[in-house]
């Protein structure tokens, strides 16, 4: 969804859970990622075929000692020397494997060019450059595995007039910039505001992420084809499918262009087919009350419906504002992680509840039993999206006086914070937002 208040864009316990084991079904677009050889991040994601891991093996040497029999005692029977000791060979003793290390996934909510955000990713000379806007977290984007990003708006490109609300369209190096410097890889382009340069726009901003590679783009489409094929990303062995779904659009679509929630026939065609394709199902939904911390009854019924069709996760995006995040019992017995809503990431909305966002992570790993994967230890990472505007210049209304823009972790944002008329703390505001997310998740400080 976009800035409300200013205004808005509506037209309108820890722990694990077992997935399952081998997939079946039929063919996915297959990302498949490199094993990973930490610390760098972009680096596997940037060789697109799978690997295997490394094993590596260790040589110990045994070594073998003589001793020789003591003598002594009464002459009488004859001492006999002990024979020398058989020759023994050395021993080679391989050490275990290192255990394998879970996939960490982390999810980004909206990322909203506003007016504002465009004009200050403008550089000389022209183009745009949104990377600075993410440098005060990139220590901990580095550290994901996978990052699924919230595309808000179309990146269709300057054929189309880059805009800001009420009908948004950024320009392809937005788009650039969330792949290369966000390290967005798993994206839903599936939101209210998809369409707002029709089905000519969504398959520019198709065609824009086609060539950032790697990445997994699920939710507006081209063809009744792409509609139906599961995007799949494999990382270590790991296979993860994205289906994603918006509540509504503010333009007038197709339902080929933009997956709805309200289709009931698509949506359990795309479980059922992403179910049989991958060990983990990630769903996304741009759901809910806009600025509301209360999770509503069409969001309640919407994730119980696909956790039942076997969605892992559920990704929930939308309010601008953060959710509680809880484990949903499911048809199977197992349990889903539903992040109701996490907020927005990047944008110039007004409010603080509106400019605090979070890293939403969790891990993937296979039991080395079952052989099925689990998704396990939520994590919440709090950010907090700053930019400078003077009282005089908020009192004016002057929106595109904004500037300075920056995200940082919220718990280390009190200079920030000093600067604007919120009158909190960190502290305060990491107590309120951990508050609203709930204890079925644990927050991290960085």
């Amino acid at each position: 969804m976009a800035e409300h208040t200013e205004p808005g864009d509506q037209a309108t316990p820890n722990g694990s859970d077992p997935v399952r084991g081998a997939p079946t079904g039929g063919a996915p677009a297959i990302d498949a990622r490199p094993a990973r050889a930490r610390p760098s991040r972009r680096t596997r994601l940037i060789i697109t075929l799978s690997v295997a891991a490394l094993l590596l093996a260790g040589a110990g040497v045994g070594t073998a000692f003589a001793v020789n029999a003591a003598r002594g005692g009464d002459p009488a029977p004859a001492a006999t020397e002990s024979p020398d000791p058989e020759p023994t060979t050395p021993t080679t003793t391989a050490p275990p494997p290192e255990p394998e290390q879970p996939v960490r996934v982390i999810a980004m909510g909206d990322m909203l060019p506003h007016d504002s955000v465009n004009a200050n990713a403008q550089i000389e000379g022209g183009g745009y450059d949104y990377s600075p806007f993410f440098s005060g977290i990139a220590p901990q984007l580095a550290a994901a595995d996978l990052t699924f990003c919230n595309l808000e708006v179309p990146t269709a490109g300057v054929d189309f007039g880059i805009s800001g609300y009420p009908t948004f369209n950024a320009p392809t190096e937005f788009a650039r910039d969330l792949h290369g410097a966000a390290g967005c890889d798993l994206v839903n382009v599936a939101t209210n505001h998809t369409a707002d340069k029709g089905v000519a726009g969504i398959a520019a901003t198709r065609a824009a992420w086609d060539a950032l590679q790697p990445s997994t783009v699920a939710g507006a489409n081209r063809t009744p084809e792409e509609q139906r094929t599961i995007p799949v990303t494999e990382i270590d062995g790991i296979s993860v499918a994205l289906v994603s779904f918006a509540e509504y659009s503010n333009a007038p679509i197709d339902g080929v262009s933009l997956n709805m929630m309200g289709d009931d026939a698509l949506v359990q065609e795309l479980m059922t087919q992403a179910r049989g394709l991958a060990d983990v199902v990630i769903v996304s939904a741009h759901w809910g009350t806009e600025d509301s911390h209360e999770v509503n009854g069409q969001q309640s019924a919407f994730a119980q419906r696909v956790a039942d069709l076997g969605a892992d996760v559920i990704i929930g995006t939308g309010p601008h504002v953060l959710q509680p995040v809880t484990w949903l019992p499911r048809a199977d017995g197992g349990r889903t992680l539903v992040w109701y809503s996490i907020g927005n990431m990047l944008s110039t909305q007004l409010t603080l509840d509106q400019r605090t966002g979070v890293l939403a992570g969790f891990e993937l790993a296979r039991n080395a039993d079952s052989g099925a994967v689990e998704v396990a230890n939520p994590t919440a990472m709090l950010t907090y999206m700053h930019y400078d505007w003077t009282a005089e210049q908020e009192a004016a209304g002057d929106l595109l006086a904004r500037h300075s823009l920056s995200l940082t972790p919220l718990a280390a944002s009190d200079d920030l914070l000093a600067r604007t008329s919120f009158g909190v703390t960190a502290e305060q505001q990491v107590a309120a937002s951990s508050a609203i997310l709930g204890p079925d998740v644990t927050v991290v400080a960085e």
